[in-house]
C-alpha cells in the first residue's frame, strides 16, 4: 500500500489550502493508499534557524518522520503576494534538517504541488504559477521528482463549508492523485 502524505496548508482554522490536503488524502485513501495529513497549523514548527532548530524538536521530528515514511506527497500552500505562505516556506526550509549524506529528504519521492488563491487574485492563475513554481523548485532541491502538472485552485471553487464543490477542480485533483500514486507504484516494481 502506497504511503501518501499531504503536507503544508495554511495557518487559518478554515484554510482552503488545508482543505485541499484533506480532500487529497481522502482521494488517495479511495485509491488504496495509506494517507496522512500534516498542516503547518497543527505542526507549529519553530522558525527555521539552522543554528538553533534541530531534529530533536518534537514538531521537527514529527515532520521528518512523516516525510521519511511517505512515498508520495502533495505539498499545498495558500498564495500570498503571488508566492507560497511563509509557514509553508518555513516547512520546506525545515526539511533541510532531514538531509543525510548530501541526499535530500525527498530523494526518490513523487511530489505534486498545489496552491489556493483568493481575494483579488481569485481568477488570475498567472499569480498562482509563482507559488506552485516556488514549491516545485524547493521540492526538487530537496531531491523529489515533481509532477510537472501543478494543481491550482481559486477560492471560488470551494463551497461555503470548505468542500471542493467545483467538479472540474475536484476531477483535476483526482487526476493528479491518480498520476502521483501510479508513478510511485510503477517505480516500486
Amino acid at each position: 500500500m502506497t504511503k501518501f502524505l499531504a503536507v503544508g496548508g495554511g495557518m487559518r482554522s478554515e484554510s482552503l489550502s488545508s482543505a485541499i490536503l484533506r480532500h487529497a488524502a481522502e482521494l488517495a485513501h479511495h485509491c488504496r493508499a495509506r494517507a496522512q495529513v500534516l498542516t503547518v497549523r497543527e505542526l507549529a514548527l519553530p522558525m527555521f534557524d539552522p543554528d538553533v532548530v534541530t531534529r530533536d524538536d518534537p514538531a521537527v521530528r514529527r515532520l521528518l518522520e512523516a516525510v521519511e515514511v511517505a512515498e508520495t506527497l502533495l505539498i499545498a500552500t495558500p498564495i500570498y503576494g503571488g508566492t507560497p505562505s511563509g509557514a509553508v516556506k518555513n516547512l520546506l526550509d525545515t526539511l533541510h534538517l532531514g538531509k543525510r549524506d548530501l541526499v535530500g529528504p525527498l530523494h526518490g519521492k513523487r511530489v505534486t504541488v498545489a496552491a489556493v488563491g483568493g481575494g483579488a487574485l481569485a481568477s488570475s492563475y498567472s499569480f498562482q504559477r509563482g507559488a506552485t513554481g516556488t514549491l516545485e523548485i524547493a521540492a526538487k532541491n530537496l531531491g523529489a521528482w515533481v509532477d510537472p502538472h501543478h494543481v491550482e485552485f481559486s477560492e471560488l471553487q470551494f463551497d461555503p463549508d470548505g468542500s471542493l464543490g467545483d467538479v472540474l477542480a475536484r476531477n483535476d485533483l483526482l487526476t493528479r492523485i491518480h498520476a502521483l500514486l501510479g508513478a510511485s507504484r510503477r517505480m516500486a516494481v
